[in-house]
């Protein structure tokens, strides 16, 4: 471009007024095609108003949402399905309007409304992504949760949910289970053995009871002597005894009479922690060998015995919580036992048997409350008489031919669970049951016959703060090994 007869300022100026001119069209062309993001509810309308007059309207997925222009200004946009695309609109001189990018998603302000009309103490935060719904927010059970889920899914078709709700509060549980078991016996027998011999001429006649051999050749004295050692007379505990011996006559009696009275205590108190969905499993015991013989040797296998708690917690809200248990207490017990001998060796096995007390159920509980998940009230009385009909009916004399035994069992059981929402605490909080150990020196063990006992320290002052290790101890008045115990948490 030449500009003749027009002095060389001047030709700067137009030059100047010409390149601003043309930006000014630039930025209003820039300005009048910006990009405007709206969202449209599924199945449902909206009237958009656009900067400018709608020639030519160009929609990217006519699937998923239909445009319609009802005045120069205004469209309208109906979502038909859940996805996103554009519009992008022209003037009549075919001059870019603006670009709409159009979401279609759920009708987020319905699912709300019936979110609050059910559940108005709830904070749930709605969103959608793409075809799917998410849920937010803390609630106050897992109940709750379920609910939310399931008035979701009505508001959307194949299902498809992404839920981030959770149950607010402490989401670690702490279960605490006690078994108590008392087991009381009585045994009362009363075993009558006597032998009686005596020859007359030919004859040797007697009775037994408790039993006896008879002699094979004839004697006067030694085969009735023959005949009470080959079957002695035993006492194994308590009891009386009595003999009599001539040259022809032989008594001899022995009474075997015992009373017993047992008592037996099992308390076992185990406490275990874990979050919530997830099982934990705690076991406090050994295992004992058990020889398994086969074809060429013998092997060893291990059955464990001792306290075993699993348990799944789940805290289905701030007072609720549900538990799935597996408790069991076992211990070696002598009866039942059995003896193994193999074949083809010298050696015996003694293999114990195992008393076990155990419980598997579901319970749902309230934090800190206990409940009983299982109880046993037995009693078992055996009563066995040995006697020598007639004479063993007759009163008081009766007695030398009869043996009798009763006996008596009752056993107490009860299983107590005690489920607590845990937070976790400070360690100078904490009492343990080492802190109050004292081991004695040298001089105080030997010279002084002190042993190792349990010492109870004065508080300190900033219940923060562990007393040291060289602060002076006073006895407890129960210490050592029979004073009190338990866990101080």
């Amino acid at each position: 471009m030449e500009f003749t007869g027009i002095k060389s300022p001047y030709k700067k100026c137009i030059v100047f007024l010409s390149l601003l001119l043309v930006s000014l069209c630039f930025t209003t062309n820039v300005s009048a095609t910006r990009t405007e993001s709206i969202s449209v509810p599924h199945n449902k309308s909206r009237l958009i108003e656009i900067p400018g007059r709608a020639k030519k309207i160009s929609v990217g997925n006519p699937a998923i949402a239909d445009i319609l222009i009802l005045r120069s200004n205004k469209i309208y946009v109906l979502g038909k399905q859940f996805g996103t695309t554009n519009v992008i609109i022209w003037d009549s001189k075919d001059r870019l309007i603006t670009v709409l990018d159009v979401e279609v998603t759920h009708d987020l302000n319905a699912l709300k409304s019936k979110l609050y009309e059910f559940m108005p103490n709830e904070k749930i935060s709605v969103y959608t992504s793409q075809n799917k719904l998410v849920l937010s927010g803390e609630v106050s059970s897992a109940d709750k949760i379920a609910t939310a889920v399931e008035i979701a899914n009505t508001f959307t078709a194949d299902g498809e949910i992404i839920n981030l709700m959770a149950v607010g509060g402490s989401h670690q549980v702490m279960l605490e289970v006690t078994v108590a078991e008392v087991q009381r016996s009585l045994v009362r027998e009363f075993d009558s053995k006597f032998v009686f011999a005596r020859q007359s001429g030919n004859w040797t006649w007697g009775g037994a009871n408790g039993g006896a051999s008879v002699p094979s050749n004839v004697g006067i004295l030694d085969p009735i002597l023959d005949a009470a050692v080959s079957n002695p007379l035993n006492i194994d505990d308590n009891g009386l005894f009595a003999s009599f011996l001539s040259s022809n006559t032989l008594f001899a009696a022995a009474f075997d009479i015992a009373k017993t009275n047992g008592l037996a205590k099992v308390l076992a108190e185990p406490t275990l922690t874990a979050i919530s969905g997830e099982e934990a499993e705690f076991i406090s015991g050994g295992e004992f060998p058990i020889p398994v013989p086969n074809d060429e040797n013998i092997t060893i296998e291990f059955k464990e015995f001792g306290v075993a708690l699993k348990f799944l917690p789940t805290v289905m809200s701030a007072d609720s919580i549900n538990l799935a248990l597996n408790i069991e207490v076992s211990e070696i017990s002598n009866q039942n036992a059995v003896s193994i001998t193999p074949g083809g060796t010298n050696s015996q096995f003694f293999v114990p048997s195992l008393s076990k007390r155990g419980a598997k159920t579901t319970i749902e509980l309230g934090n800190g409350q206990t409940i009983g998940i299982a109880g046993l009230l037995n009693e078992n009385i055996t009563d066995v008489v040995d006697k020598l009909p007639g004479l063993g009916d007759l009163p008081i004399i009766g007695q030398l031919f009869r043996s009798q035994s009763f006996r008596k069992g009752e056993t107490e059981l009860v299983i107590l669970v005690t489920p607590r929402l845990a937070k976790p605490v400070r360690k100078q909080d904490i009492t343990l049951p080492t802190d109050n150990f004292v081991e004695p020196n040298d001089w105080e063990y030997y010279l002084l016959g002190r042993m190792s006992e349990l010492k109870r320290n004065e508080p300190a002052e900033n219940n923060y703060t562990q007393t040291s290790t060289s602060s002076n101890y006073s006895i407890a008045p129960k210490a050592g090994s029979e004073g009190r115990f338990g866990h101080q948490l």
